[in-house]
């Protein structure tokens, strides 16, 4: 028989019964030395039927009056026979009756007992997914696993909480979860602070590097080591929409006519004419005068690093785009770029492997089901989606790539910046702990079965998060999210037979290549 033993009371006994019901509230006293958490899923048994609630606020106090209460605490006076009692707050969420699970049809009675949720309860939830990210915490206890399923990723999701609550472990588990179900899911990864591949923090941590099956089933890029670059060659006027959202129509025209008459290597002779005659030269070649359009689309394509944009037919984001497709998840670490680069390569990146999808499922369906499906994890994810910036290409797929299996996972501390339409669409969601009041604010108002948790989501302690995932997981799931270190322990060593992604040292061969040529050239 299950016990709670930091309660020392048998979980299969009553902890209180219920004192007052109100819509989807319920109210019960706890019995004396028995205590509950914000969050916890407690069950009350009423006439035939089985109610969920989960615990968001109490009180304790006794039936003295206030006047009473403070003569006896000033030791000034005693009283006679009193009762104290704690007085808990629940909500509802989940009813069962019959074997047969819903959203309630009613509430329960007063004087009915009141139970913490066990293992058989934790069945009964159906909180298992096959991207297991923790377990269910019942107070001091971890019962069942709770995780996503496989449909929940083109649904969108987003993770959110302050520094340090948690959020790069949660990452890692889920993206690790995904390897693990390669080649049926993929992850294309954008780590900002380059802590993924090798973990967080100065002490020795584990990273993705550290998955047993890393070398046949990821692949790392590094701006680092110059090897990350896109061809200036590569890039279409359409790209260029991409690199620069606030591109005009007439620049994007005129960028047209230039590409349809130079070809490929557009860029590179249009910036040599610029430099030599002007704008006059650069109109000429595409025979236009709007000077103004002429300079501001030079302004942009100028502003092209050459380290980043090299002029060359070759860049790693065709790789990146073919190793997806292959099931083999690609990590793109852009740590120490500017925010710029940054952007560029990120909206680039992602724009070109989630139009292979959509390019895919128009023009070759029977290939198309055979792609994972995909989750893109975007961190600093309100930099890309603030209402308040121009739209980028996640914003599209969080609104409009569900039907082609492409998901994104927005990694972010302020939840409260991200688009309201796009947070409409983040079907699961990793909430963990926040203490700034507007993100919580945010949180609670615009996420279904919230609206009670705003003091449950500032409470939360490091690693502990609130798992909503619909359609399955109607309500917001307290979990303690596994430590990575631990779920890599468990694992050990696996092998799956994969075709291996291209490895570095044949994208070092291309690049000596290309350095060869260039070399030549000059």
């Amino acid at each position: 028989m299950l016990t709670n033993g930091s309660l020392g009371v048998n979980m299969s006994e009553s902890i209180g019964f219920v004192c007052g019901t109100e819509g989807d509230k319920v109210s019960f006293f706890l019995n004396h030395g028995v205590s509950l958490s914000y969050g916890q899923i407690v069950r009350i048994d009423s006439d035939g039927r089985s109610f969920y609630a989960r615990v968001v606020n109490a009180q304790s106090s006794s039936t003295l009056k206030t006047i009473e209460q403070l003569r006896e605490a000033e030791g000034k006076e005693a009283f006679g026979p009193y009762s104290s009692f704690r007085n808990v707050e629940a909500v509802l969420f989940l009813e069962k009756r019959e074997n047969k699970i819903r959203s309630p049809t009613f509430n329960p009675n007063y004087r009915d007992k009141v139970f913490t949720a066990n293992e058989e309860d934790c069945t009964i939830l159906r909180l298992f997914g096959e991207l297991e990210v923790g377990h269910l915490r019942s107070g001091e206890q971890l019962l069942g696993s709770a995780g996503i399923n496989f449909e929940a990723i083109p649904l969108m999701m987003g993770m959110f909480g302050m520094t340090g609550s948690g959020k790069t472990n949660t990452e890692l588990i889920l993206n690790a979860q995904i390897i693990d179900n390669s080649p049926q899911t993929v992850a294309l990864i954008f780590d900002f602070a380059g802590q993924l591949l090798e973990g967080k923090g100065i002490k020795p941590q584990k990273g993705l590097k550290d998955h047993p099956l890393f070398s046949i089933k990821v692949q790392y890029y590094s701006a680092r080591d110059r090897k990350m670059i896109v061809g200036l060659y590569t890039i279409t006027p359409e790209k260029l929409i991409t690199l620069f959202p606030d591109l005009g129509v007439p620049q994007f025209r005129l960028a047209r006519k230039l590409h349809r008459k130079i070809g490929k290597g557009w860029i590179q002779e249009v910036r040599e004419v610029y430099g030599a005659e002007g704008y006059a030269g650069v109109g000429r070649l595409a025979d236009y005068k709007m000077k103004h359009v002429i300079e501001a689309l030079l302004l942009k394509i100028s502003s092209l690093s050459h380290d980043l944009f090299p002029s060359s037919d070759y860049s790693f984001v065709d790789s990146v785009t073919q190793n997806i497709a292959k099931g083999i998840t690609c990590l793109v670490d852009i740590s120490g770029m500017s925010s710029d680069e940054q952007n560029k390569i990120v909206c680039l990146t992602a724009s070109t492997v989630a139009q292979h999808y959509k390019h895919m499922w128009e023009e070759n369906y029977e290939e198309w089901k055979k792609l994972p499906t995909l989750l893109i994890t975007l961190e600093e994810a309100h930099e890309f989606l603030d209402p308040n910036k121009l739209r980028t290409i996640f914003s599209d797929i969080a609104l409009t790539y569900r039907k082609y299996r492409v998901g994104l996972n927005a990694v972010t501390p302020r939840p409260s910046r991200i688009n309201f339409d796009v947070f409409a669409e983040l079907w699961t969601k990793v909430i963990m702990k926040t203490e700034l009041r507007k993100d919580r604010i945010y949180l609670t108002e615009n996420t279904p079965y919230l609206e009670y948790s705003d003091t449950e989501i500032k409470m939360l302690d490091v690693g502990e998060a609130l798992l909503i995932s619909e359609p399955k997981i109607k309500f917001a799931v307290p979990i303690k999210v596994t430590h990575y270190p631990e779920y890599l322990t468990k694992k050990g060593k696996e092998g799956y037979e994969l075709p291996e992604s291209q490895n570095l040292s044949e994208m070092d061969k291309r690049l000596r290549q290309l350095n060869e040529q260039k070399s030549l050239s000059l």
